[in-house]
């Protein structure tokens, strides 16, 4: 099983009931109707992102997925995010190669703000490169290349409950 392909998407819910938030967080998200299974954090080499809109979920599909989220009470700030890079030998002597190694991916959520999720998938992104460096043949480096970080930020409303999700969603 290794996936070809990959979305990224994001929701909110707000309701009276944890659960009832979590449902619409995911709903908002178009991926309400699927049974997710959550995954660590490697994407393949070959695997590419394509648009939400040309994905179709079948209800009760079983799907995987790198998935950040929170949760908060009436006017607390909540923030989900999810980001990845590829990760490219910066030694390869081939100037036409530019593919990648493989892919890695991050989570983070919390009672923070967007700029502070964004500040910390980019950190533990270049952490898990860092990594892997120490982790591989002396004669080759890995190269993180950033490509998409989303977020997802809400303020809780007033006597309610409130979810955000970002996902990683394989398909």
């Amino acid at each position: 099983m290794i996936p070809k392909a990959f979305f990224i998407t994001s929701g909110m819910g707000m309701a009276y009931d944890h659960d009832a938030a979590f449902d619409l967080a995911l709903q908002d998200a178009g991926i309400g109707e699927c049974n997710l299974v959550e995954v660590s954090s490697i994407l393949p080499a070959k695997a590419e992102e394509v648009d939400k809109m040309s994905c179709t979920c079948i209800p009760g599909e079983i799907t995987f997925c790198v998935l950040s989220r929170m949760a908060g009470k009436s006017g607390e700030l909540i923030g989900a995010g999810v980001g990845y890079g590829w990760l490219r030998d910066s030694t390869d002597s081939d100037s036409n190669s530019n593919s990648p190694v493989f892919g890695i991916i991050c989570e983070h959520h919390g009672h923070h703000s967007r700029d502070y999720i964004e500040s910390k998938i980019r950190n533990k992104l270049k952490t898990m490169t860092e990594s892997r460096n120490h982790n591989i043949d002396k004669d080759k480096e890995l190269k993180l290349d950033l490509k998409r970080i989303e977020v997802k930020t809400a303020v809780v409303e007033e006597h309610k409950f409130g979810s955000v999700v970002a996902a990683l969603v394989f398909v």
